[in-house]
């Protein structure tokens, strides 16, 4: 007999002879046993090249969000308000991405994660290219802020589902958990690579046209190229097959009445909270040094620093691309916890020096420098996230809580913290972002400690049973020995807990 476990792996049994007392080889029949699809480049490279279209779609904004101002909202405004307004409504995609979340986190968990990751990236593709087509504040008023509110608000449902969708559908294609280290940091380091694609087409396009042409048509460029992101999910629904996710009838059923939702919120209520920490300090980092960094260094310094948009690109890929899978890789070493907390620590310490050294030399190399660093310190915290987030649940309720936790801490803290940014500038202090951003990390290292670490705590999360504390190999010897005994539970209890066994000890 065969029986596969959950991370796609098949042992052969030994068979015993029919008794009158019944065994499992005859009268248990599991449905038909389910291989993960083999664990291919192109299987890879479907998963996370979406990635890098969809976060330039939503990243451009950002980088174009001085231009955006000056073309939805109302003219002559005193200070930056038009600027605020701006990164509001940036900020406003935030608030539709727990919907996003949410929803695609439930079609994930019960349809299967590839199906998730195409509905996110259609829905993706259809705002963005409308964005390029919206009238000005000059055309019809008050109706050109609406119209565009509405189509980010589509932007940030998409993305609330896709980086998460990515993470989980990559992730889990990996049989071999030490490398989930390294797999889940391609997931984030991919969609930096989207973010900082669209840096160096905001550098291009400030090189190529004046201001005037850019207020005037020329910004529309970037977001009609929004619909390119279509083709990876045209290439994941026709040439990739999805990942089953159960295996027995009764595991299907199980998890048929099974609600992810319901569950993150109730029996994962703590590492979802958990993961909304970490979280907070991930896109707090990330948005005000590499998004929001931009347009201060450009437009709110006077002087500014020189080729702002160039010098906050480099600085991305030298601190973050170029590092964010080796902390990856170093945390399969040395593990997860130690890597994020040493992380945390640092870019606690470094987030107001690193505004102070831009403000008071206005220097492109020494900017570049203090970002550069910034992004080595941010990198040692993300790289190991999302195999942290994954190992933290259960494959039935993982998607969802997952989705939950990171899009509550973008909403609240990454959609927040360029306006806030922006407000302290004006009110507090040129650097004085920083030490928000402080707090960010102390949070995020709260979460990290928070999250229950030990296989005993790992087992309260699953959704299925409790079973007393026992080695991964205590569990398979178990199972070894069910197999081979009719035993005197009927046969369906034992087919149900061969599954929960290994679903338990394989997949927490």
């Amino acid at each position: 007999m065969i029986v596969t476990s959950n991370d796609g792996t098949s042992s052969q049994s030994s068979s015993t002879p029919t008794g009158s007392t019944g065994s499992i080889c005859s009268t248990f029949q599991p449905s038909p046993p389910f291989l993960l699809p083999p664990p291919t480049i192109s299987r890879t490279l479907a998963g996370l090249s979406g990635n890098i279209l969809e976060w330039y779609d939503f990243a451009i904004f950002g980088y174009f969000s001085d231009i955006i101002s000056k073309v939805f909202f109302p003219p002559n405004q005193t200070g930056h308000s038009a600027l605020i307004e701006s990164f509001a409504v940036f900020g406003g995609a935030f608030c539709a991405r727990p919907i996003g979340g949410i929803l695609m986190g439930y079609i994930g968990d019960k349809y299967g994660r590839k199906k998730a990751l195409e509905v996110s990236i259609f829905l993706m593709a259809i705002p963005t290219t409308l964005m390029g087509c919206l009238p000005s504040y000059s055309s019809i008023g008050v109706w050109a802020i609406v119209l565009l509110i509405l189509t980010r608000l589509l932007q940030g449902m998409s993305v609330g589902g896709q980086l998460m969708a990515s993470a989980v559908f990559v992730v889990e294609g990996q049989p071999d958990k030490r490398k989930w280290g390294m797999f889940g940091s391609f997931v984030f380091a991919t969609a930096n690579m989207g973010t900082l694609v669209g840096g160096v087409v905001g550098e291009i396009m400030r090189e190529c046209f004046t201001e005037e042409e850019l207020v005037a048509w020329a910004w529309r460029i970037p977001f009609l190229s929004g619909f390119i992101v279509a083709f990876a999910g045209l290439y994941l629904k026709h040439y990739e097959q999805e990942a089953p996710l159960h295996l027995t009838a009764e595991s299907a059923l199980a998890a048929k009445k099974l609600n992810p939702i319901y569950e993150a919120v109730t029996t994962h209520r703590k590492s979802t909270f958990c993961v909304a920490a970490v979280a907070s300090m991930w896109s707090g980092c990330f948005y005000v040094y590499y998004v929001w960094f931009a347009a201060y260094m450009n437009s709110l310094l006077e002087p500014p620093v020189e080729r702002a948009f160039l010098v906050n690109s480099s600085a991305m890929f030298t601190g973050v691309m170029c590092f964010f899978t080796v902390c990856g890789v170093a945390s399969d070493r040395v593990g997860r916890r130690p890597m994020m907390l040493l992380g945390g620590a640092m870019s606690c310490v470094y987030a107001p020096v690193c505004l102070w050294v831009v403000f008071k030399f206005r220097d492109p190399f020494l900017s570049f420098v203090a970002q550069t660093f910034m992004g080595v310190c941010i990198s040692m915290f993300g790289g190991p996230m999302t195999a942290w987030m994954i190992e933290s649940f259960p494959k039935e309720a993982r998607l969802s809580s997952m989705s939950i936790g990171y899009n509550m801490a973008q909403m609240l803290v990454g959609g927040t913290c360029p306006s806030i940014a922006t407000l302290m500038f004006d009110t507090v202090g040129e650097w004085s972002p920083g030490f928000f951003i402080s707090g960010c990390c102390v949070l995020g290292m709260l979460g990290v400690w928070a999250m229950p670490m030990s296989e005993e705590d790992r087992l309260k999360l699953s959704a299925y049973t409790s079973v007393p504390n026992r080695s991964r190999v205590d569990s398979e010897s178990d199972t070894n020995k069910l197999l081979k005994s009719g035993g005197a539970k009927s046969d369906s209890e034992n087919g149900l807990e061969i599954e929960m066994t290994s679903s338990v000890f394989v997949d927490v």
